[in-house]
């Protein structure tokens, strides 16, 4: 079974933990949060911070807390800083030329991701932080 990347989705669930308590949390409560590596998530912190969705404070109550409102942070904004590869990616493996399928089908699939990823792109604008905040905390009764 191929790997899979997370970073996105543990990304989105640290800034909405950040957001849902709205404090300053360090890299280990959060990756507490996550049930993940502490390193792993700093890695991320760093990320999020340098595309200015996140802000580090330094100090003995050091840690991170959300740089805009959650109403101005989109997924999309989350998924850029983070930069997850896509959503599949096409083989390299040479034609074969006697193949009409071996021939054509890199073309025909590359048009494929280049819709699937405009797609998620748009549906990542579209969503809030916000709105995963006020969702968690509609199902959490």
């Amino acid at each position: 079974m191929a790997s899979v990347n997370t970073q996105f989705s543990i990304a989105v669930h640290v800034m909405a933990a950040i957001a849902h308590h709205d404090g300053v949390f360090t890299s280990e409560i959060l990756a507490g949060s996550v049930n993940a590596n502490p390193v792993f998530v700093k890695r991320i912190l760093v990320k999020l911070s340098k595309a200015k969705l996140a802000k580090a404070t330094v100090g003995k109550s050091g840690g991170y807390g959300l740089a805009r409102s959650p109403k101005s942070i989109s997924l999309l904004d989350i998924y850029s800083a983070v930069n997850p590869p896509d959503a599949f990616a096409i083989h390299a493996y040479p034609k074969t030329k006697e193949c009409v399928v071996s021939c054509n089908i890199k073309e025909v699939m590359s048009d494929v991701l280049v819709g699937t990823q405009e797609a998620v792109r748009r549906d990542l604008r579209q969503t809030t932080l916000a709105d995963v905040v006020s969702r968690i905390r509609a199902r959490s009764g």
